[in-house]
């Protein structure tokens, strides 16, 4: 492997999954060139935090969330000490999470547990709502429609989508035919599309503002544990089966682009990298391996298209996440609490944050040959690089430079959205209370006219 390939995927890796004696393990890996170095690592406590189920980033990349089967949500720094718990003393029924997932703002963070899905205000350190309506245990939760709708995946075979404020539930997606649900992910590119995964292996794509399925995308099969779409690529969808296969697919497409099988062994777990190159999946003999996903195609074998791999735990890997860069726009949280007062001038802030965003942060993006001498640091086998190996760290880089523009175009365009929906909102409640002092006025005439005449009567 080449040091320009593995620099590309350097954001830590987070693991959690079962170690030989039976307890759970947290393990943060940092990519290097060539290697995965273990960063930081930490055993659960059986009696007082159970087993680890999830593990979850910030988007600010200052926390990890485990989800655990007795203390709840245990919050951890990048070198995984203590950042305290949500509930800060769990009691029965609370303690048990099976997923979790983090709002925009790093602020909220939802967890599924024994039926109920609950979002928490960390910052507030309280709990900020409870959605049920699930009959067995809740299996997948996650934001999605920019931080507006929290979707839950059941045991049941039903997903979910609430509005994260008012808590009502906006749609209820129900397959034909019903399997425990495992996993789900919204699209940041069609923010109405959800994809959910079954335990029965089939994978779905659904339209969550009409509440219609659109496609299967594969039909019954081996177990499917999870399915995520690609965060560069509109439309494509990684999945990972208990039949050891790691697929690429197209949710426009009846058949998958790429494919590649994991012998003798289940793929428990994956999570993508940023850029879309990369791609990270655990497996149920404890071996967490790095994949290139430029070079998965149908029928591609693991040796072709793994970067890495590492043995991080004895057993299973339960789950795994993947540091993403950390957005510019989104400093301020996008879900307001209950009872906080909207600015004045929504629109206000837009030009302040675009011109910050395209103009005032570019230290956060060097230029690409800054990015390539960054590179040439790496290449410590080769002192002098050939020509060869400049120009593909000058692709690299500027392949780097052109993703990070187009992330932070993105959050311009979803905070201008945003922005938007904020001002038709407080249009409306104008209106409404232009309204409710027009009803008021009327009724205080009608009834100044009412005392007027009974005193000229009188």
């Amino acid at each position: 492997m080449t040091s320009s390939s593995s620099s590309t995927l350097a954001a830590l890796v987070a693991t959690c999954g079962v170690e030989a004696d039976g307890r759970s393990s947290i393990r943060v890996y940092d990519p290097e060139a060539g290697r995965a170095t273990l960063a930081a690592s930490r055993a659960l406590e059986r009696r007082a935090e159970g087993d680890a189920r999830c593990v979850a980033w910030s988007p600010s990349n200052g926390a990890l969330c485990a989800g655990t089967t007795e203390a709840g949500c245990v919050l951890m720094k990048p070198d995984l000490s203590d950042l305290g718990r949500v509930p800060e003393r769990a009691v029965a029924g609370e303690g048990e999470v099976h997923a979790v997932d983090f709002s925009a703002g790093s602020r909220y963070l939802v967890a599924g547990g024994t039926g109920e899905a609950r979002v928490w205000d960390l910052k507030r350190k309280r709990e900020h709502r409870v959605f049920s309506g699930h009959t067995g245990g809740v299996a997948t939760v996650k934001y999605g429609m920019f931080g507006r709708v929290v979707g839950s995946g059941g045991h049941d075979g039903t997903v979910l989508v609430r509005d994260v404020e008012s808590g009502a539930t906006k749609a209820k997606l129900s397959p034909p035919t019903l399997s425990g649900v495992t996993s789900i992910d919204f699209s940041e590119y069609s923010p109405q599309h959800l994809v959910s995964a079954c335990a029965d292996g089939t994978v779905r794509l659904w339209d969550a503002e009409v509440g219609e399925l659109q496609s299967t995308l594969t039909v019954r099969g081996s177990e499917c544990y999870q399915v995520e779409f690609s965060p560069v690529a509109p439309g494509l969808v990684g999945y990972v089966k208990s039949d050891g296969r790691v697929v690429l697919q197209d949710v426009a497409s009846p058949t998958p682009s790429g494919a590649l099988t994991f012998r003798s062994t289940q793929v428990t777990c994956m999570a993508w990298h940023y850029s879309g190159f990369g791609l990270v999946v655990g497996t149920s003999n404890g071996v967490v391996t790095w994949l290139d996903t430029r070079k998965i195609s149908g029928g591609a074998d693991i040796a072709t298209c793994k970067i890495y791999d590492v043995k991080a735990h004895e057993g299973a890997v339960n789950s795994l996440s993947w540091q993403k860069p950390v957005p510019h726009s989104f400093q301020v949280e996008s879900t307001p609490a209950r009872g906080d007062n909207l600015p004045d001038s929504p629109m206000t802030p837009v030009a302040e944050k675009s011109n910050r965003l395209l103009h005032g942060q570019r230290a956060h993006t060097p230029p690409a040959a800054a990015l390539a001498r960054e590179e040439l640091k790496l290449v410590g086998t080769n002192p002098i690089p050939t020509t060869a190996d400049v120009s593909s760290l000058l692709d690299a880089a500027v392949e780097k430079f052109g993703g990070d523009l187009s992330a932070r175009v993105r959050d311009v365009h979803l905070e201008l959205l945003r922005q938007h929906q904020l001002q038709q909102e407080e249009t409306a409640r104008m209106f409404a209370d232009m309204q409710h002092a027009q009803l008021e006025m009327a009724a205080e005439i009608a009834a100044l006219r009412i005392a007027l005449e009974n005193s000229r009567s009188a």
